[in-house]
């Protein structure tokens, strides 16, 4: 539960309702770094491709450059003639595939049997497997029938033998792999398992169970695979086989037509780092496209799903389609990849991409602007938004960055105003439960939720996984969530006032998602796959006739997309703004009790992190213009007050009247000094993006704790004698249709 919770928070799920979860998560056979669990590994981190073993451009990887994993067996023969790794054809409807057929036949299931001890004498499942090449992909499927007519599920038993890594969807049996670089480029075999199990009403039953229902599954598969104890059990969890999957990639790919595949890039400190290549549809031979790198979000490995569709900030599909060379990885200290994880440190995580650019320079089918400059650009979320600005900001070989749901400083984002986001510190079971290794000294960040403040070297700590986003000239296009409450919309405003002041093209758009949930309105991320394709052609493909649309984009609580030429760090872009004053009051302040949150309406985990419409609070309501008006950006309090107590901290919120929801989901703590002096305080709130109409008024609500923020050690008595609400409005905020639909990019005639 832990897990979830910490991979919703960290990954940048990009929640379209609430009715969605924490991450609207695809099926198992379109799982991936995003979405669900992976199944896959190596062997030994020690072999791994490095990248200081430079090559010609046009030549193929061979025995010589590539170490294999240990262990794992190879043909000997060595290709000579120029090849790449992966390769579909430009018009996939004329080339047959390539299928092999595998029955499991006496022998091959004997063997397994004695494996995993199934001695039986007969079986009610019998197996047949296929494997063929998909698009310059490796798949194929396990096709179990059950004589009984009981449902089957399949699940990996054995890993790639050579290093690869194969994912399983565990209803129908269908699956790709990436075989290791080693064995694409001898035309190898690489071999793996799976278990194909039935599903008795038994098995059903227990994992309808609440709370360990979810761990049922994983623990029939280990029962199915205990000697003694599956025979014994057999009436109650069924039957079971075990069928050997053999990838033979001269049957396969007769042609030797390149394919996706995996490979262990070499770090500058020696730490391998597990990379994915996946080529563009329709590559042919001795063609060179871009590359785009995608990150994955903390605590998930790299996308590994060919078929992953926009989800909604990035996929590896559509990138493909559109001509593009995709390449994943696992990051440091996480998954595949060996090291420990610095949290998008420019000291390692950054350099361990600038590691992967110089490998990917040396791939065949990569665009290169100059040698040892590959023609690339990035996307990803969350944790793979920030690598991206993190790597642009040391490595100017990046072309154009669109990084979603990142930070502009760690500090900014967890320790706002002084306040600690208890929330953050799900990062430390979430690293540890998911296998990853996390530098120690972010253990320390327990501290802040036990005393709700930070120590200067904790701060410090902090801030060396903080971009130089001053020293990034790479376009750079911005996406960040209106419900995001770990990484509000104003880190990437800040951002976008940095590149701006220097002269970098960037546009900046304001979605439904992000680390939260949408409880007003949805967002099934269309505008921000359309945008994010043209800036990558705009600048990664430098075709200069594409229309990259307005300067800045955002959707309101209704689901309505406005644009502008300006960004909120432009006075041009404001109007009139709306002010709203009160005279206060007295407010006790006592943890959990009465405050900000939790939202229910919200799915878990980010129930804990949302705000929610207070029951004791200092209200101030803020009647609507005459005319609908757009409230963007940071608005601004002021506060006259006098108190006594422990606490460091009030916390201020707005909430539609209309709907009794918080805007933005979103509270601001307030720094107060409670030593019985009068003191004012001014500062700017959350980002909000809300359309007021002539009919809706909105409720300032200041409140003595919320549980994002919460502090069991912060009590006291507050005395407010006036309050002082400035909105920020939009001067000319345009809707791109007035139903809401996504902006068609092309009408806006810009580059």
């Amino acid at each position: 539960m832990v897990l979830g919770f910490g991979a919703a928070l960290f990954t940048g799920s990009g929640i379209a309702s609430a009715s969605d979860g924490p991450e609207s998560a695809p099926s198992s056979s379109n799982s991936n770094s995003d979405a669900g669990p992976v199944s896959h590994q190596f062997r030994d981190v020690a072999d791994a491709v490095s990248v200081s073993q430079a090559r010609p451009r046009n030549r193929a990887l061979t025995r010589s450059n590539v170490p294999r994993p240990a262990g794992s067996s190879m043909s000997r023969s060595v290709l000579s003639t120029p090849t790449a790794l992966s390769r579909p054809a430009r018009d996939l409807g004329r080339r047959p595939k390539h299928r092999v057929e595998q029955r499991n036949t006496g022998p091959r299931l004997a063997g397994a049997r004695r494996e995993l001890s199934f001695a039986h004498s007969s079986k009610p499942i019998t197996v047949t497997t296929t494997v063929e090449l998909t698009e310059g992909v490796v798949t194929g499927s396990v096709d179990g029938v059950d004589s009984k007519g009981l449902p089957l599920t399949y699940t990996v038993a054995s890993q790639p033998s050579d290093g690869g890594k194969v994912l399983l969807n565990p209803a129908s049996g269908s699956f790709s792999v990436l075989p290791y670089a080693t064995t694409v480029n001898s035309q190898g075999t690489e071999h793996f398992s799976v278990l194909v199990s039935e599903t008795t009403p038994f098995d059903a039953s227990l994992e309808r169970l609440p709370v360990v229902g979810s761990v049922m599954p994983a623990l029939l598969v280990r029962l199915h695979e205990a000697p003694v104890v599956n025979k014994v059990l057999a009436p109650a969890i069924g039957e079971a086989v075990v069928q050997s999957v053999v990838v033979d990639l001269a049957a396969v790919n007769p042609n030797d037509i390149p394919i996706a595949f995996t490979v262990k890039v070499i770090s500058f400190d020696g730490t391998p780092i597990s990379t994915n290549f996946f080529p563009a549809s329709g590559l042919e031979t001795g063609d060179t496209v871009p590359t785009i790198f995608y990150g994955p979000g903390f605590g998930r490995p790299g996308n590994i799903d060919p078929n992953s569709n926009w989800n909604p900030t990035s996929g590896v599909a559509p990138l493909r389609q559109h001509g593009y060379n995709v390449v994943t990885w696992d990051p440091r200290g996480e998954f595949s990849s060996g090291g420990t994880s610095h949290f998008d440190s420019p000291q390692y995580e950054g350099r361990d991409v600038s590691a992967i650019i110089d490998w990917v320079a040396q791939q065949p089918s990569a665009e290169l602007d100059s040698a040892g400059d590959p023609r690339i650009g990035m996307i990803g979320g969350s944790y793979g938004g920030e690598i991206q600005l993190v790597t642009a900001g040391m490595d100017h070989r990046v072309d154009a960055i669109v990084p979603a749901l990142a930070w502009n400083s760690l500090n900014s984002s967890v320790y706002k105003n002084q306040a600690f986001k208890s929330s953050v510190s799900f990062i430390v079971p979430l690293t540890l439960l998911s296998g990853g290794k996390l530098d120690p000294q972010f253990y320390s960040l327990i501290f802040g939720v036990l005393a709700g403040t930070l120590r200067m070297a904790q701060q410090d700590l902090l801030a060396v996984s903080t971009p130089d986003v001053g020293n990034i000239t790479a376009p750079t296009l911005l996406i960040q969530g209106t419900v995001d409450t770990i990484f509000t919309l104003d880190e990437a405003s800040t951002t976008a006032q940095t590149l701006a002041a220097n002269g970098i093209p960037v546009k900046m758009i304001w979605y439904c998602g992000g680390h939260g949930a949408c409880l007003s309105t949805s967002d099934d991320g269309t505008v921000i796959q359309k945008n994010t394709l043209a800036w990558l052609d705009r600048y990664v493909k430098n075709d200069q006739s594409v229309s990259t649309g307005p300067t800045f984009e955002w959707i309101d609580q209704n689901g309505q997309y406005y644009f502008s030429d300006f960004l909120p760090s432009d006075q041009a872009f404001y109007g009139v703004p709306v002010v709203a004053s009160g005279t206060g009051g007295n407010l006790a302040i006592v943890p959990i009790v009465g405050g900000s949150g939790p939202q229910l309406l919200a799915p878990f985990p980010f129930s804990l992190t949302s705000a929610a419409k207070a029951l004791y609070a200092l209200d101030v309501t803020v009647q609507a213009p005459a005319t609908t008006t757009q409230i963007v950006g940071a608005p601004t309090l002021t506060m006259t007050y006098s108190g006594v107590g422990t606490s460091r901290h009030v916390y201020a919120q707005l909430v539609d009247d209309k709907t009794g929801l918080v805007v933005g989901n979103t509270v601001t703590p307030i720094p107060v000094t409670l030593d019985g002096q009068r003191h004012t305080v001014t500062v700017p709130l959350e980002d909000v993006a809300y359309t007021m109409s002539p009919d809706d008024s909105i409720t300032l609500q200041v409140v003595g704790s919320a549980t994002q923020y919460e502090n069991l050690t912060s009590v006291g008595a507050i005395e407010v004698s006036s309050i002082e609400l400035v909105l920020p409005t939009a001067a000319d905020a345009v809707p791109e249709r007035a139903t809401g639909d996504p902006v068609d990019i092309d009408r806006f005639g810009r580059t």
